[in-house]
């Protein structure tokens, strides 16, 4: 949080292991994790008083990614969960397949002799990104708020591929990740020959690849899809169900026809009239 968000570091930080119990005013905390990215939790709440539970999931994945921990759910009485990509036409395609990809768009820009340019955010993507990479045999270049918040987390991740910083002069023959608000920076422009590729969930959208003005898109998300949101709530079993981000209206709708007290906060929800 200090190198990322510039938190304070004096004063009171409380740092628990997942799990862990912190007695807090009348509830029970816990923090789980949320397998977003690396070190991301989920906030588990039991009142004291009637042990009733709340899960809410801030930004999460099911499924194993590369660089964080596996999501852990918890049975809650109330659930308040993100639906980004709350639409049954959000199904994320195996990890493999998209690293499968993502390695012959490297290796095809490179024998091309361009620049293969990979886009992920600095903290999160871009370790996903480098951690897809490895076993390629095809050295990378970083840019630097990715190298800074890389080496914060690196003890944590597992084998990388040879990196190193950004150099104009030794680029030839690396591919470079880049955080999205860096892809046409002057530097990039002055190279010369480069192919961009965006890393997203929303690659799944006909649109991606012109929205994002890039050479490729590969659907790699750190988001939980259609079907993951579903199996959390068969997971979580909760009485009633609160949805924030994404398809909140469109999410609510399938839920409550499948039986569940579900509503969107932050947004106009229309609710059904059973006759």
């Amino acid at each position: 949080m200090v190198a990322r968000k510039s938190a304070k570091k004096s004063g009171t930080v409380v740092s628990p292991n997942f799990g862990e119990i912190l007695a807090w005013e009348g509830w029970e905390l816990r923090l789980l994790p949320a397998g977003h990215i690396i070190g991301s939790t989920m906030l588990h709440l039991t009142r004291q008083a009637d042990g009733a539970k709340l899960l809410y999931t801030g930004d999460y994945k099911l499924r194993q990614g590369l660089s964080a921990e596996r999501c852990e759910l918890m049975q809650a009485d109330t659930l308040i969960m993100e639906t980004t990509f709350g639409l049954p036409k959000y199904r994320f395609p195996p990890l493999d397949a998209v690293c499968a990809a993502m390695h012959e768009f490297v290796e095809q820009t490179l024998v091309s002799g361009a620049v293969p340019v990979l886009l992920g955010y600095s903290l999160g993507k871009a370790q996903e990104l480098l951690r897809a990479l490895h076993g390629l045999g095809v050295p990378v270049m970083v840019h630097s708020s990715i190298a800074q918040m890389t080496e914060v987390v690196r003890s944590h991740l597992g084998e990388l591929p040879e990196w190193r910083m950004f150099d104009a002069a030794r680029v030839h023959g690396h591919a470079l990740v880049f955080p999205p608000n860096a892809a046409r920076s002057p530097e990039l422009r002055r190279l010369g020959r480069c192919r961009f590729a965006m890393a997203s969930g929303w690659a799944l959208d006909p649109s991606a690849k012109f929205r994002y003005g890039v050479d490729e898109v590969f659907p790699l998300s750190d988001h939980a899809d259609h079907p993951e949101l579903l199996e959390t709530v068969q997971i979580v079993q909760p009485r009633r169900i609160y949805l924030v981000h994404g398809y909140t209206c469109e999410f609510a709708a399938e839920l409550r026809a499948l039986g569940h007290d579900a509503r969107a906060l932050g947004a106009v929800d229309q609710l059904e009239l059973g006759l």
